[in-house]
């Protein structure tokens, strides 16, 4: 080392001797281009060495703070072109307010957007990604440290319920512990760089909008987002100022570009007649000042918002054209050509009973119903039951499908808001015209002679148009009394009513409360649905049995649902094998054979339906078996009859989600049956008039149409 010591002071002295400094000698290499051919020995080792020559030059005092400055100003300006680059309007981040359109709002991804940055700005995203602690998170995830448990549970807040559940396989040596505590973790980590990615793109996006202005994809998207949320002015003027939004009068801007855009949307679309009508109110309540004699009114204003749908699965034109054909068999129809076909609601509530039957089947065996609750048994204990289980969640098959609708993209436009009343007959008619006019549809001849041909002509043609009850007592009103006019558009001949299956859903949750809640001196048994509801939402159970809105009904018939199941299981496992509990029954490694023979006997046995008549134990004489010799189990019965009302929303509300139309229909007569038993008489009659005029009266075609249009809707 000596040697090499003295060898190197030899060299410096030379150099100082012949006047040459060490920049020069770099310089005249790196910059010159001399001698920094492959085969010369001090290029290559400069080019091998540099950071050595790098980080030396930055760990010495004297060049610390020179190194320091060299490498900011650098950076500076790598970054600082970067920011521009992305704001080249070839990448499609420029939004013009003014020149706003719906599909730009419809196309945006943020996920595209993070991976744009992350494909033409690599060092940037990394530098962002760094600040925001995202390699940190990573070599702590590859190293096994433990986190902090304030930062673990600040990620784990809000995360979704509904989110897949990312934990492996549980192996049967595996801890329940271990095994939830992985979930978890998985969990929080897979949301820490989801957000990571979010508030990278955000910061991005506010460096390139402070460089140009009108790079504004984000900030756009956002302010739209804040106008349709109606935040105050005072938040968008703060989150423009931070750089998150566009200015108020830029977003009005945008909002009166797009309404014109969707206006030629909405045209376009009805013009092709090929498109379903769905409207509803919204009733909102404005400020206002003291009430006078001029103006009394209350401040709750009537609003109508509806939307077009564009019909899919192969409809034609030659489907709806059949206005005709519906009016001369229209109960309404005065002539004496006609070919009415009047309401029969014992005939339609016998076709209902025929749809969908079903082979006979041997005894013990279950029914379509009861092959549903045992799949739903099966599900409950496999996703809610002990975590041992979960490992058969994969080899659970969906319910059998009875009749599927084709899964397609439901492509929709709104219409116009409409300063129109809903409570009225003349209200509802009056909403259908101003769709019609908004679409460009509807009788050329109305008001000319000549015609207009503008207006595309609807007088052979079926429109499809979707409400609710209301709508629908008002639409029948609405036809029974323009019955004698004489043109098809002025009849209402274009339109045939579709009923609406959230409405219904929403119905048969008002029923089942209606069953369970509300009848006198239910509430003083300890096995009710309420008092069950109670055990889960103890400060609320008083509110709740009145006040109860559609979503916490929804979710309390689920919730109390499975909760009854998994007592059925565990009743059900102590019964066979003696377990106390589900947990013990699962340390045995059940096979998946094993459960679903008790997931059968519970369908069988746990519920009334199949199998099970708890009226007609009731009324056998005294020889019976369950009345002599045995006290009726009345707390059993009770539960049985609560988890079939139960079953029977659960089928309803999972045909909905899942498309099966078939398993809809079948339904049906079950629930029409229970809404007469609750008072529901309006909503059962008119569920039986729309299946009386869709198996009587309306065409093959329309009949076809009409089926996937309830489930959109």
């Amino acid at each position: 080392m000596s040697g090499r010591n003295a060898l190197l002071r030899g060299v410096l002295y030379h150099l100082q001797a012949s006047d040459v400094t060490l920049s020069e000698l770099i310089k005249f290499v790196i910059v010159q281009n001399r001698s920094n051919s492959p085969g010369d020995t001090f290029f290559q080792d400069i080019i091998t060495n540099v950071q050595i020559i790098l980080s030396a030059l930055h760990l010495h005092p004297a060049t610390k703070t020179s190194t320091a400055a060299w490498a900011r100003n650098l950076t500076l300006t790598e970054y600082s072109d970067d920011v521009r680059e992305l704001t080249d309007t070839s990448h499609g981040w420029h939004f013009g307010a003014q020149q706003a359109d719906p599909v730009q709002v419809r196309d945006f991804r943020l996920d595209d957007m993070a991976s744009n940055f992350e494909r033409l700005a690599p060092n940037l995203w990394s530098l962002v990604i760094a600040l925001l602690g995202g390699w940190a998170e990573a070599k702590k995830g590859d190293s096994g440290a433990d986190g902090d448990a304030d930062s673990d549970q600040y990620w784990e807040e809000d995360i979704d319920e509904e989110e897949p559940n990312e934990r492996p396989a549980m192996a049967s040596h595996r801890s329940r512990a271990t095994t939830a505590n992985s979930g978890a973790e998985n969990r929080c980590r897979n949301r820490r760089n989801l957000l990571t990615r979010i508030k990278s793109v955000v910061i991005i996006s506010i460096l390139m909008h402070n460089q140009d202005q009108q790079c504004n994809a984000l900030q756009s998207l956002t302010g739209i987002f804040l106008h349709s949320c109606g935040a105050p002015e005072k938040l968008v003027k703060v989150l423009s100022r931070m750089g998150l939004s566009i200015a108020p009068t830029s977003i009005q801007r945008a909002i009166k570009s797009m309404s014109e855009h969707s206006a030629d949307d909405v045209e376009d679309l009805a013009r092709t007649l090929l498109a379903s009508y769905a409207f509803d109110n919204l009733d909102t309540k404005v400020p206002s000042g003291i009430p006078s004699v001029d103006k009394p009114q209350d401040g709750l204003i009537h609003i109508t918002m509806g939307t077009l749908l564009r019909l899919e699965h192969g409809v034609t034109t030659e489907d709806l054209r059949c206005a005709r054909l519906l009016w001369s068999r229209s109960e309404n129809n005065p002539s004496p050509d006609a070919d009415p076909r009047p309401f029969d609601a014992r005939a339609t509530m016998r076709r209902l009973l025929t749809l969908h039957r079903e082979p006979d089947l041997s005894n013990g065996s279950l029914t379509r119903r009861g092959r549903f609750r045992k799949w739903c048994f099966m599900r409950t204990v496999l996703k809610f039951g002990p975590p041992a289980f979960s490992r058969f969640q994969a080899q659970l098959a969906d319910p059998e499908v009875v009749e599927a609708i084709p899964v397609k993209k439901l492509h929709q436009v709104p219409f116009r808001a409409m300063d129109i009343s809903l409570s009225t007959v003349s209200g509802n008619i009056k909403a259908v015209d101003a769709m019609y006019v908004q679409g460009g549809v509807g009788d050329p001849h109305q008001n000319s002679s000549t015609g207009n041909t503008s207006i595309s002509d609807l007088s052979e043609y079926v429109t499809l148009v979707h409400g609710d009850l209301g709508t629908y007592e008002h639409i029948l009103a609405a036809i029974r009394r323009r019955k004698q006019e004489r043109t098809p558009y002025n009849r209402l001949q274009p339109v045939a009513f579709v009923l609406g299956l959230f409405h219904l859903k929403m119905a048969a949750a008002d029923a089942v409360w209606r069953m369970l809640v509300l009848p006198d001196g239910i509430r003083g048994d300890y096995t009710s649905f309420i008092k069950l509801v109670g055990k889960l939402r103890p400060n609320e159970s008083s509110r709740l049995v009145s006040g109860a809105k559609f979503r916490e009904r929804h979710d309390l018939i689920n919730h109390v649902g499975v909760l009854l199941q998994l007592d059925a299981w565990r009743v059900e496992v102590k019964k066979r094998w003696g377990f106390a509990t589900l947990e013990e029954w699962a340390a045995s490694n059940p096979k998946l054979s094993d459960i679903e023979e008790v997931a059968e006997q519970l369908a069988l046995e746990y519920a009334e339906g199949d199998g099970q008549d708890i009226s007609q134990w009731a009324s056998e004489g005294p020889g019976d078996v369950r009345n002599s010799s045995q006290r009726r189990d009345q707390v059993q019965e009770n539960t049985m009859r609560t988890l079939n009302y139960l079953f029977l929303y659960e089928e309803l509300s999972y045909a909905m989600n899942a498309g099966d139309i078939g398993r809809v229909e079948t339904v049906f007569p079950v629930w029409i049956q229970l809404f007469r038993a609750v008072g529901k008489h309006k909503y059962a009659n008119l569920m039986l008039h729309f299946m009386h005029a869709l198996y009587f009266i309306y065409p093959e075609g329309l009949r076809q149409t009409c089926d996937p249009i309830q489930y959109s809707r």
